[in-house]
């Protein structure tokens, strides 16, 4: 079962999220530049806005209470990181070009700091992004074949496959919308957009006891949820003309527009849980004032997160389904990129890199 957690506060990640080492030294001081290791890392890089290419990114040197990681895989965030690609990340007015991207890594750990011992060398780990450049910024660092993290912030996989553990991002933040709710057994619940975020969040309600509708207008994403859901294709009837009363609705579209037909599908003082990052909400207010709806805006991953959903996929409780059925070579980046941004019937691409 899917363990209910009571106000825990997910989506792109935020800087204190994904940043591998602070370098400050109190408030108000100047913070030291990086110092180079000498050692440098292929990398994928957006030179500019909507310009993407590679780089032989220059490495900080590690601290002693971190890893150093060889990456395996690594998957494409095409909500996040086609938004930084653009130039136009919310919360982030003056990105700083170029930039390494990703936030989704796993690798095996090639070497620890002398203060390390939660993770030894030779173990499998997911590292969240990384901050470990000193020539180009990390925006949030993961696509590279050398990552650098503090080892209390890197997550060993306890037998998940390295192919499949990069879903290990869209599953916490799952999970941490699911648990925005509190304890969902026996609520009616909907899970609106089946791509990878409400795939994840249609099994962990599912798993929690909740009644779950999927509802997408693509058959190909719907038949892609888990059993033991009911399955709605809302390209022939909207979601508010085929549901209603329900006690919650997960909006996993990035649709701000379709907030006020969820609020419609609820009964009065039901709840909607926004799984998605929104560059604005607009939305008519009548809806959710009538009935008195909740809005629960579900942030990013918190590190406990990535550890229960860590723990039930390594037990078998949540599946993966096709999620991580598309791999491709790093030397084939471009194409794996534009199949990320452009084909909506691929849930993830996820990067080889050895």
């Amino acid at each position: 079962m899917v363990p209910a957690v009571h106000g825990a506060p997910t989506a792109a990640p935020t800087a204190h999220a994904t940043a591998g080492h602070g370098h400050g030294h109190g408030h108000g001081a100047a913070i030291a530049p990086p110092k180079a290791s000498g050692e440098t890392t292929h990398a994928i890089v957006f030179r500019e806005a909507g310009k993407l290419g590679t780089h032989k990114a220059s490495l900080r040197e590690a601290s002693a209470d971190e890893v150093v990681v060889d990456t395996k895989f690594s998957s494409i965030s095409a909500g996040t990181e086609r938004l930084i690609y653009s130039g136009k990340l919310p919360g982030f007015p003056m990105l700083r070009f170029p930039l390494v991207p990703g936030y989704e890594s796993v690798g095996i750990v090639a070497r620890v700091g002398p203060d390390v011992t939660e993770v030894s060398v030779g173990d499998a780990v997911f590292v969240g992004g990384s901050m470990c450049y000193t020539d180009v910024a990390g925006v949030f660092g993961g696509n590279a074949a050398r990552l650098i993290k503090r080892a209390a912030q890197v997550v060993p996989l306890h037998g998940i496959p390295l192919a499949v553990a990069p879903l290990l991002a869209l599953a916490a933040t799952s999970l941490h919308g699911v648990r925005r709710l509190g304890d969902v057994r026996g609520l009616r619940v909907c899970v609106l957009g089946m791509g990878a975020i409400g795939q994840f969040a249609a099994r962990f309600l599912v798993a929690a006891g909740a009644h779950v509708t999927c509802a997408d207008v693509s058959a190909a994403r719907l038949a892609d949820s888990p059993d033991g859901c009911e399955r709605l294709d809302v390209s022939t009837v909207p979601v508010d003309e085929a549901l209603h009363d329900l006690d919650a609705v997960f909006e996993a579209t990035g649709k701000s527009e379709l907030i006020a037909a969820c609020a419609r599908t609820v009964r009065p003082g039901g709840s909607i849980v926004l799984l998605s990052y929104y560059d604005e909400l607009r939305t008519p207010f009548v809806d959710l004032f009538v009935k008195e709806v909740s809005l629960l805006v579900a942030r990013e991953w918190a590190h406990p997160d990535l550890l229960a959903a860590r723990d039930l996929l390594a037990a078998g409780t949540i599946s993966v389904g096709r999620m991580a059925d598309h791999i491709v070579p790093i030397a084939d980046y471009e194409a794996a990129y534009r199949t990320a941004f452009e084909d909506p019937s691929v849930p993830k691409v996820i990067l080889q890199w050895a």
